[in-house]
């Protein structure tokens, strides 16, 4: 809106200095409208409570492991669709945000030559024991999508890419974009983008914990872009000086605190051990699982 009424501004300036000089009879720029209501609210981002319904119903789904990334862990669209299953170190329990999908993929690309840079570098995030099942049944999918393809004589289309097509081929921003409204729409929940879910992450995170620095780091955020998201107005940049490396243990403590907030309370203690028993089991999986 900034943008428009700085426009806005110039037009009616110019427009009124020609009006002065006879060219033309009235000013035209001051017709036009520079407030657009409330339509272009940023939309409220999800309670844990709505985040757990939404989990219920994407489970199992092609949404899965989009959601978890964006309303578990705070990642862009583009940070999600350009992740790499080489980024992802399931012995260490950790992946790396350390490329992007680029802005503007062509229809029908089949091979991505090159990744971007992402806005923060070297972002290192642990997966919690909470988030490790869906990391293993994402690549129990692209395991079986891979030898589905090239049993039917397809060709399956190598990228690494965690999050792909059934050919491997990259997803485009705009489509998944678009899709995901249409998710929304189906399944009668309010209204958000995307985006909203990586402010889902940040509000909720912030809420449990109060570790606005963490949560930044997490999120990829500087001080100043994470006080600006969580509307927080304290004047950030004073603490520079104060600045410390926030250490993979602490970023987890943060990500466990929200995770354990989304899952369902355990009915009693047989069932706490058998989920206990069950990932371990998950665990010991994933150290065999070539990437």
């Amino acid at each position: 809106h900034s943008t428009v009424r700085y426009a806005q501004r110039i037009l009616s300036v110019s427009m009124e200095h020609a009006r002065k000089y006879h060219y033309i009879e009235h000013n035209p720029a001051r017709d036009i409208i520079t407030k657009f209501g409330k339509q272009g609210k940023t939309p409220d981002p999800y309670t844990i409570e709505q985040m757990q319904k939404f989990m219920s119903n994407v489970v199992g789904t092609e949404w899965e492991m989009p959601v978890v990334l964006a309303g578990m862990y705070g990642l862009r669209m583009s940070e999600i669709i350009g992740l790499r299953t080489t980024n992802i170190d399931l012995d260490k329990m950790q992946f790396g945000v350390v490329e992007q999908m680029p802005f503007k993929v062509p229809p029908g690309t089949k091979i991505i030559t090159e990744m971007a840079p992402t806005k923060s570098n070297d972002r290192i995030l642990p997966i919690t024991e909470e988030t490790l099942p869906y990391f293993l049944r994402q690549f129990d999918l692209l395991e079986r999508q891979k030898d589905l393809i090239t049993a039917g004589g397809g060709e399956y289309y190598d990228n690494k890419l965690f999050i792909a097509k059934p050919d491997g081929s990259p997803y485009r921003r705009d489509r998944m974009s678009a899709n995901f409204g249409q998710l929304i729409r189906h399944l009668d929940m309010p209204h958000i983008r995307f985006h909203d879910l990586r402010h889902t992450a940040a509000t909720n995170m912030h809420q449990l914990t109060g570790d606005f620095y963490t949560v930044g780091e997490i999120l990829g955020h500087t001080l100043k872009g994470i006080g600006m998201s969580l509307g927080i107005s304290t004047n950030l940049e004073a603490v520079t000086a104060q600045y410390v490396d926030v250490r993979l243990e602490r970023k987890k403590t943060v990500l466990e605190t929200y995770h354990k907030a989304l899952q369902p309370q355990k009915l009693d203690a047989g069932k706490e051990k058998g989920g206990k028993e069950a990932a371990k089991k998950e665990k010991k999986k994933s150290s065999e699982m070539e990437l």
